[in-house]
C-alpha cells in the first residue's frame, strides 16, 4: 500500500509540473551530443545594482537579468532576430489588429509556483507602465488611438493562462517591443511594493537581497553575490526549454560572473582562459588575433559586421538650448552642423581609434538590418573636407580671426565651446581629441571636458552641456529607440525644450520644434501604428534621411562586433552566415 501511495504521489507531482517545453532550433543547438554540467565563466564590469530590470538603469544588472535570469512573453531569436514564442506558447491577432490574445505555456517559477496571467498584468501595471519606475517602458506601450489621442495599451486577464492586450490602434512594433519585457513574479514582489508610493519599486530586490528570495523564470537562478568579486547562478530546474534532441536546457549547471572593473584585468583573465566569453575592444583585437594564430592560446576571437546593439555607435551633439546665446544661435544653424560633419575625419578615427574595425555612421539603423536600413544615407554622408568646412563657416560670417587663428563672433568673442565626453570607454576620448584637432585647423577652439561617466550622464540628462560625444545602442526596430530619436522625448537631450517635463507624462512642445523636427515626430507616430512592414520601412527611410540631411546629431562610427570565446565552448562562435551564436542556455563545455 505504501509503495502504491508513493507511486501515486510521484505521478501527481509529474502532472502538477507537466511543463510545456519550447524546442530551440538547429542554429542554437546543432550538436546532437552536448555535454551536460559544468560551469560557464563570464565577467561583469561592476556589481549589479538590482535584480529588478525596471528598477535600475545599470548595464551589469541588465547582463544577468535579460536572458540568464528572466524571460519575456515573446522573444527575439538571438541569431535571426525572428520573433518566436517564449512564456507565451502562442497568440492570435484580431482582424482589426487591435487585440492580441496570448496563451501562456504551462511553465513554473524557480520556486515551483505556476506562471500565470496575473504575473503578466502585474509586471505591466507596477513596472513597465509605472512612471516612477526608473526603467519603465511607458513610451513603448503608449500609442495614439484613431483620433490621435495617446493611450496606453491595456492588459486584460481572460483566465489563468490567457491574457489579452488591447491596443488603441494597430501597432507595427508591438511584438518587437514586447520581446524586451521580462516577466516578474507577482506572488514574490507585490508584498514588497508600497501601493501609496510607486517609486518604492526602485528599492526592491537590490543587490543586498537574500538570493533565496529571488525567484526567476529564466535558465538560471541567483545563489550568491559577493560585492565587487563574484556573482553565481545555478540551473533553474523549472526552465521551460529543451534542445531539438529533447535534452533539458540549460546545459551548464552554473554560471559564474567575475566582477572586474579594470578592463586590462578583464582581458588578462580572458587570455589566461579564466573567462569563457566576452566582448573584445577593437584596440585589443589585432594582438589577440596574432597570438591566436600561433595555435597556443586557449581562445579564439572574431570580428564581424555590426549586428548587435553594442558597441554603441558614437555621435556628436550640439546643445540647441545651451545658455550661451551666441553658441545657441550658431548650433541651430544647419550650415554650422554641416561644417562640423565636413571636419569629422571618420576614416582616421576608424583606422587609429578602432584599428580599422568599425564602419562609418550606422547610427539609427545598422546596414545589416535589411528590414529597415535605408542605403540612401550612405550618399548623404558629408566626406571629410576641411575646405568645404571653412567655406561654410565663412558663409556664416565667421571670417574674422584672432592672433591665434581662431574665428570670432561678430561681437568679437572667440568661437569656442566645451566638448563633454566621459572617461570610459577610452575610444570616446580618442574621437574627441581627433575631432578637436581638426576643428582647430578651421579656426574653432574646442575645450575637452572629460569627466566620470556617471557625472557625464547626469549633465547630459540635465541639458547642462555645450557640445558632447555620446553613444546609444542600435535596435532591430527603430521604434525601440523612439525615446531617443523622436523630438519631444526623454532622451532627445540636445533639444530638451521640445518636451514639457512639467506634464505627466511629459508632452511634446511643437512650438519649440524646427520644421524638420516636426516631420520626424510625425513619422515616428505614423510608423508605430502601421502594421504593413513595407509602409513602416518607408517612414523609417525618411527618418534616416532627415537625420542625415539636418544633422540633429552627427554619427561618427559603429564598432564591429568583436567577440572572444574559449576554445572549449560548444555551440558558440559564428554561424555559416558570419553571425554570432552564443547563449548561456545553449552553450556547453566540450
Amino acid at each position: 500500500m505504501r509503495k502504491v501511495l508513493l507511486v501515486l504521489l510521484v505521478v501527481l507531482a509529474c502532472a502538477v509540473f507537466a511543463t510545456e517545453y519550447m524546442v530551440e532550433d538547429e542554429l542554437l543547438t546543432p550538436d546532437p551530443s552536448p555535454k551536460i554540467g559544468g560551469t560557464l565563466r563570464l565577467v561583469l564590469a561592476s556589481t549589479p545594482e538590482s535584480f529588478l530590470l525596471y528598477g535600475s538603469l545599470d548595464s551589469s544588472s541588465y547582463s544577468v537579468i535579460m536572458g540568464p535570469m528572466y524571460s519575456p512573453l515573446v522573444e527575439m531569436h538571438p541569431v535571426t532576430n525572428e520573433i518566436k514564442p517564449a512564456l507565451a506558447k502562442s497568440w492570435t491577432v484580431s482582424a482589426d489588429g487591435k487585440e492580441v490574445t496570448f496563451k501562456i505555456r504551462e511553465a513554473y517559477w524557480s520556486d515551483g509556483k505556476p506562471i500565470t496571467s496575473d504575473d503578466v498584468i502585474f509586471t505591466f501595471q507596477y513596472f513597465v507602465m509605472n512612471q516612477y519606475a526608473r526603467g519603465n517602458s511607458i513610451d513603448r506601450f503608449t500609442i495614439p488611438d484613431e483620433k490621435g489621442v495617446n493611450r496606453m495599451i491595456e492588459w486584460v486577464k481572460i483566465d489563468d493562462k490567457t491574457v489579452k492586450a488591447i491596443l488603441p490602434s494597430p501597432y507595427g512594433a508591438f511584438f518587437t517591443v514586447l520581446s524586451h519585457v521580462y516577466i516578474y513574479p507577482k506572488h514574490k514582489l507585490e508584498p514588497l511594493i508600497d501601493k501609496n508610493d510607486l517609486g518604492s519599486v526602485n528599492k526592491v530586490w537590490l543587490s543586498n537581497t537574500d538570493p533565496k528570495e529571488i525567484v526567476v523564470n529564466g535558465p538560471f537562478k541567483l545563489v550568491q553575490l559577493i560585492t565587487d568579486q563574484k556573482l553565481v547562478l545555478e540551473r533553474n530546474p523549472y526552465f521551460w526549454k529543451v534542445d531539438r534532441f529533447g535534452n533539458r536546457l540549460p546545459y551548464f549547471d552554473r554560471v559564474e560572473y567575475l566582477i572586474i572593473r579594470d578592463a586590462e584585468m578583464r582581458l588578462a583573465k580572458f587570455m589566461a582562459g579564466e573567462i569563457d566569453f566576452m566582448a573584445i575592444s577593437s584596440r585589443d583585437f589585432p594582438m589577440l588575433k596574432e597570438q591566436e594564430l600561433t595555435g597556443k592560446t586557449p581562445y579564439v576571437v572574431y570580428a564581424t559586421q555590426p549586428n548587435q546593439p553594442t558597441p554603441s555607435p558614437i555621435h556628436i551633439s550640439f546643445n540647441f538650448d545651451v545658455d550661451d546665446a551666441e553658441l545657441r544661435d550658431l548650433f541651430k544653424k544647419l550650415e554650422f552642423r554641416e561644417a562640423m560633419e565636413y571636419a569629422l575625419n571618420r576614416s582616421r578615427i576608424i583606422d587609429e581609434v578602432f584599428a580599422g574595425l568599425a564602419i562609418p555612421d550606422a547610427g539609427l539603423i545598422l546596414p545589416s538590418n535589411k528590414a529597415f536600413y535605408n542605403p540612401k544615407v550612405e550618399q548623404l554622408l558629408r566626406p571629410y573636407d576641411l575646405k568645404k568646412a571653412n567655406e561654410l563657416l565663412d558663409k556664416l560670417g565667421l571670417t574674422k580671426k584672432d592672433k591665434e587663428g581662431y574665428r570670432l563672433f561678430p561681437s568679437g568673442r572667440r568661437v569656442e565651446f566645451n566638448l563633454l565626453v566621459q572617461n570610459s570607454p577610452k575610444e570616446y576620448q580618442d574621437v574627441a581629441v581627433i575631432f578637436a584637432e581638426d576643428l582647430k585647423r578651421i579656426g574653432i577652439k574646442v575645450n575637452l571636458q572629460i569627466l566620470d561617466a556617471s557625472l557625464v550622464g547626469q549633465m547630459f540628462g540635465a541639458g547642462n552641456f555645450q557640445a558632447g560625444i555620446r553613444a546609444f545602442g542600435n535596435q532591430p526596430d527603430l521604434q525601440l529607440r523612439k525615446a531617443i530619436w523622436q523630438p519631444g522625448t526623454q532622451l532627445y537631450y540636445w533639444h530638451y525644450s521640445t518636451m514639457d517635463k512639467t506634464k505627466t507624462p511629459p508632452q511634446p512642445v511643437f512650438e519649440a520644434m524646427l520644421d524638420w523636427e516636426k516631420r520626424i515626430w510625425e513619422l515616428f507616430e505614423k510608423a508605430q501604428i502601421e502594421m504593413d512592414p513595407v509602409k513602416r520601412k518607408a517612414y523609417y527611410d525618411e527618418v534616416q534621411e532627415l537625420y542625415h540631411i539636418y544633422l540633429p546629431v552627427i554619427f561618427v562610427c559603429k564598432g564591429m562586433n568583436i567577440w572572444g570565446f574559449n576554445k572549449t565552448l560548444g555551440n558558440a562562435g559564428l554561424t555559416e552566415d558570419n553571425m554570432l551564436r552564443f547563449t548561456v542556455w545553449t552553450s556547453y563545455r566540450k
